[in-house]
């Protein structure tokens, strides 16, 4: 008996262990839950999906920076000032053709590496204006036969020739290759800040820096206007931004330069065959009209005059508008410049504009040639 009821004690539980089981199983087929009897396990378990979201990746082969939108401004405008000149940037790089989900093929990959890059060229500092505006331009190439493009010597509405400057920069800057063997270029995109500053033809003082060199001076001079009443400044070179051109075209040496005016549609030679010879040469180019002479109006204190004194040579461009910086007729007439250009001889003999000779001009003025005896009076 005692055995009996030891196994009957030991039964009861499991019976009510299975009641309870089968009482859940009722309940939860009541409810419409699956009913498994099999011990969980957790090599089962699927997350459910979520949808798949795009995210952009960086291209890790490509060395280019982001490139600005379609709308972006990145030409000069009639405001750009040389104080702003900085190293330009190439141009936008071309399109690799890979995605986040395709590697770069071997191709793309040389192409960027061989991509030529742009060439900043020797940053220059010329002086300063009547106002402390620095005088800058850049240099490219390495020479011997410097030529020199200058803009905006003449700002106010002919601000469009700084604008053109600045654009033939950029391009050499990334065309290298264009540029001649044995020739360098040097850009003086705005050698009259003070007037780009104002918007005026003159620069602080009121002068015509284009009146204001040594050889046929006037303290009065004309433009399109007519008589400007001290356009020629008080005496030959009394301006600073004149002077820094001076020094700067004959130190370097330069042998040629073509000095951007408008408007006109003409270019004009300096005195002498070599001149004219370049003049002839840019006109063809760019199929404006080649003017053997100026005759519009009374010229004095001229940059070309002297400069052909100092053996450079030297033509005037002027642009078809005050607006339009006509730049592929004018790339076509650098192009030929530089072709000109390259057949010149190297310089030689050229003399460095001492500060004596700028005192030699003042000492004229005072009745005397002896620049040691005028330089005290002489502030240039």
């Amino acid at each position: 008996m005692v055995g009996v009821k030891a196994r009957r004690r030991v039964g009861a539980p499991n019976l009510l262990a299975l009641v309870a089981i089968l009482g859940t199983a009722c309940l939860l087929h009541l409810i419409g839950a699956p009913v498994s009897l099999a011990a969980p396990t957790t090599d089962t378990y699927t997350p459910s999906p979520t949808p798949a979201v795009a995210v952009a990746t960086q291209d890790t082969w490509s060395t280019e920076s982001p490139q600005p939108g379609p709308n972006a401004d990145v030409q000069p405008t009639p405001e750009s000032k040389v104080d702003d000149l900085e190293p330009g940037k190439p141009p936008p790089p071309a399109d690799h053709g890979t995605t986040s989900n395709s590697p770069p093929t071997p191709s793309a990959a040389t192409t960027v590496a061989t991509k030529p890059q742009a060439d900043l060229g020797a940053p220059v500092l010329l002086g300063h204006s009547v106002q402390g505006r620095a005088i800058r331009g850049v240099e490219l190439g390495d020479g011997p036969r410097w030529f020199a493009v200058i803009g905006g010597i003449h700002q106010g509405n002919e601000a469009n020739s700084t604008v053109l400057a600045h654009l033939l920069l950029d391009y050499f800057r990334n065309n290298p290759a264009e540029i001649p063997a044995g020739v360098g270029l040097a850009f003086l995109p705005d050698v009259n800040p003070d007037g780009a500053v104002a918007g005026t033809r003159e620069n602080a003082n009121g002068v015509d820096l284009n009146r204001n060199w040594d050889v046929g001076w006037r303290p009065d001079s004309y433009g399109p206007s007519g008589l400007v009443p001290g356009g020629g400044g008080t005496r030959p070179f009394s301006e600073p931004e004149t002077r820094a051109l001076a020094r700067y075209l004959v130190d370097r040496p330069v042998v040629a330069a073509i000095f951007l005016h408008s408007k006109g549609g003409l270019v004009v030679p300096g005195s002498g065959s070599g001149s004219a010879e370049l003049a002839t040469a840019i006109a063809r180019a760019t199929q404006y009209t080649h003017l053997t002479g100026w005759t519009a109006y009374p010229l004095s204190g001229q940059a070309s005059k002297f400069l052909v004194k100092q053996g450079i040579h030297v033509a005037i461009v002027e642009l078809s508008t005050y607006t339009d910086p006509d730049f592929t007729r004018n790339l076509r007439g650098l192009r030929a410049a530089l072709a000109w250009a390259q057949e010149l001889p190297e310089p030689s003999g050229f003399q460095p504009v001492a500060d004596a000779e700028f005192s030699d001009a003042c000492a004229s003025l005072l009745g005397t040639y002896r620049a040691r005896l005028a330089s005290p009076l002489c502030l240039w």
